[in-house]
């Protein structure tokens, strides 16, 4: 039986291979406005885009100014994210990474931005995926974080948390879940619920 790991990296291949996946294609408001909001506070600060995909929110991010980083394990999101930075006119460094082995220095990155990459990851790796972020971000840094919530179309009807469909791991969230995972390390600023079935989080880390 194929792993949830293996699964993922398949289907991602494909989706981006082929350009076919049926995800949008343009930034996320809510993150342009996050992106707004940091970029007043943290002029020109580092950035992480964690599962960067086709480089939707890399290129918006350093439109605003950010240094920007993409990680993606998919090299051909990368690929097209390098070509769409270039048609943008924005400097983007984009780098072949898994969001458990972040393969930077520590405190690399004063933001982190995740659209959708923590709810692809299993709960038994979370974990991992907390370690490698509060080992790159900064204190004092900011996450900005998108995942499912139960109200997701996959999970409509749904007892279970998580499911694999069209060869794809998935996770809802639920709100203590983001206690679970973050409160011990960060501050939650803002968390939104959005009607599309995601979950938007601001959170600061606590300074050492």
């Amino acid at each position: 039986m194929i792993s949830k790991a293996k699964a993922n990296k398949n289907y991602f291949r494909e989706a981006y291979r082929t350009g076919s996946h049926g995800w949008e294609t343009e930034p996320s408001p809510y993150v342009l406005r996050a992106l707004d909001r940091l970029a007043g506070e943290l002029p020109g600060a580092a950035l992480l885009d964690l599962g960067c995909g086709e480089g939707r929110h890399a290129i918006a991010a350093a439109q605003r100014g950010f240094l920007v980083t993409g990680a993606d394990f998919e090299p051909n999101a990368l690929k097209r994210a390098r070509a769409a930075a270039r048609a943008a006119g924005v400097a983007v460094r984009f780098v072949k990474a898994d969001a458990l082995r972040l393969p930077f220095s520590p405190g690399a990155f004063s933001v982190v931005l995740d659209f959708g990459c923590l709810h692809h990851q299993r709960k038994a790796d979370w974990p991992a995926y907390r370690r490698g972020l509060l080992r790159v971000l900064k204190p004092g840094g900011c996450l900005a974080l998108t995942v499912f919530s139960p109200g997701f179309r996959f999970f409509k009807g749904m007892r279970r948390n998580w499911h694999i469909a069209r060869g794809a791991y998935r996770r809802s969230f639920v709100k203590k879940d983001f206690s679970a995972l973050f409160g011990k390390d960060f501050n939650v600023l803002t968390l939104t619920p959005d009607p599309a079935g995601f979950w938007h989080a601001l959170l600061r880390r606590r300074a050492e």
